[in-house]
């Protein structure tokens, strides 16, 4: 699903962390993984539904205090990354954790 109408281009040191964040959890590549930390991020910070992207993220912004929509960015994908990339011996564990940060259902 391309929630994004416009590219978000991550910042140059994280986007080889969402390629193997991507590959590893089969999430595909690193245009889907932002897609992905964009979207289940926006949805925790109860980002209105059916506005555009733009709008969502400038609400997210100003109701959280972020001071840029660039901030709000690097923040949900480092976010989004910490969570995939924690070592979890058990995969239960794991899928638990990304079940309670609203990354899977």
């Amino acid at each position: 699903m391309a929630l994004l109408k416009f590219k978000i281009k991550p910042p140059k040191e994280l986007q080889n962390r969402l390629k193997e964040v991507g590959k590893a959890h089969d999430l595909g590549d690193a245009d889907a993984v932002v897609d992905h930390f964009i979207q289940k991020g926006l949805a925790v910070y109860e980002a209105p539904e059916g506005e555009s992207l733009k709008k969502q993220l400038d609400h997210v912004v100003e109701e959280q205090g972020y001071s840029s929509r660039d901030e709000l960015i690097e923040h949900l994908l480092l976010r989004g990354l910490r969570a995939y990339e924690e070592d979890a011996d058990d995969p239960e564990a794991l899928a638990a954790r990304l079940r309670g940060l609203g990354y899977i259902d």
